[in-house]
């Protein structure tokens, strides 16, 4: 029960300002929405999306998230390789390498946000990590309202546990 209210808790920043968004790909699209609205509001110059499936382009980011096209253009970028969050985390790593940004805000579920947090600083040592959790389908507040909730938030504190044990 810590685990979810931990995530339950987890406080949006407000205005955050950093050297680049990072948002993890998965969920209702929900995460995505956030990190360019991010990137609208100025919070960052770039947005990093990390995981992206092999067939979506920057137009269907667009009609996923919005987002002006000037934008769109010029300050998102995609990464493909990552198909898991330990995968998110080398994948932003090798493009935190190439572009070099102190400050990240990092992007995804709040019940995602410790684990996700844990891989990343562990890839990055060296680089500021903002969380910015988003609220999802599964609510951490609620773990058994049904058992979507119930089987993701169980499977989430599975997979937290086990890079907490792997990982420190």
């Amino acid at each position: 029960m810590t685990f979810c209210q931990q995530a339950a808790k987890a406080e949006v920043p407000q205005s955050p300002k950093a050297d680049a968004i990072i948002a993890l790909t998965g969920g209702s699209g929900l995460r995505i929405r956030a990190s360019v609205q991010l990137l609208e509001d100025r919070a960052a110059p770039v947005l990093f999306i990390s995981g992206v499936n092999e067939s979506v382009d920057k137009s269907d980011i667009a009609k996923l998230a919005g987002g002006s096209e000037s934008l769109r253009t010029c300050c998102i970028e995609l990464g493909y390789m990552a198909r898991s969050t330990s995968q998110n985390a080398v994948e932003t790593a090798q493009w935190a390498a190439k572009s070099d940004p102190e400050r990240l805000i990092i992007v995804t579920s709040d019940y995602h946000m410790p684990r996700s947090l844990l891989l990343l600083q562990r890839q990055m040592p060296e680089r500021i990590l903002i969380p910015y959790p988003v609220e999802t389908r599964i609510d951490p507040e609620r773990p058994f309202a049904n058992l979507r909730t119930l089987k993701g938030l169980g499977t989430e504190w599975l997979k937290w546990r086990i890079t907490l044990i792997l990982y420190s």
